[in-house]
């Protein structure tokens, strides 16, 4: 008798276990938004790769390619990359364009860039400052600089760069060294 007993009592224990068990399992289909009695969507349904990004014109490196980066200044890292290359070798009393290449990394606007020129290159006419209405992450904005050296040396033009950015405008100052030969 006490055999029994203790066989019904472990069966009893394993319908118990048993029932909360699915009690469990139903719960959690539940909070998963399934129902129990239902199969998985997920396990009868194939998967489906989402198509692949369709690229719209030359990569940010393919247009400033032969570009050289502009090195940032100070500690302050705003999400933009200023990058640049002279349009011909700098010489006394000839006029130096310097090509920038603006690549921000985040939306935001507007971007100005004030360009502070060293003593001994003289910025053209209204070429001090200039504005970019809007900005999206990954595009490529170009500006020209027009300068002419009155002294040589190694020189460096400062440009800070402030962009508007999510109720929050940050900044930062980079620049390009522009060496001058006799």
């Amino acid at each position: 008798m006490i055999g029994w007993m203790a066989g019904d009592i472990m069966t009893t224990r394993y319908a118990a276990v048993a029932a909360m068990a699915a009690i469990c399992a139903a719960t959690f289909l539940a909070s998963c938004g399934q129902d129990a009695k239902a199969p998985a969507a997920s396990a009868a349904a194939p998967h489906v790769r989402k198509p692949a990004a369709v690229r719209k014109g030359p990569s940010v490196e393919e247009l400033t390619a032969g570009m050289a980066a502009a090195p940032r200044q100070g500690k302050a890292v705003l999400p933009m990359d200023v990058k640049f290359e002279l349009g011909d070798r700098p010489k006394i009393g000839q006029m130096l364009e310097i090509n920038l290449a603006l690549v921000p990394q985040i939306a935001g606007g507007p971007a100005t860039v004030q360009v502070t020129e060293p003593e001994g290159l003289d910025a053209a006419q209204g070429e001090n400052q200039f504005e970019i209405p809007e900005v999206e992450a990954g595009q490529v904005y170009r500006h020209t600089l027009r300068m002419t050296p009155s002294t040589d040396g190694v020189l460096l033009v400062n440009l800070t760069v402030a962009l508007k950015h999510d109720e929050v405008s940050d900044s930062q100052v980079f620049s390009v060294p522009v060496i001058i030969d006799r």
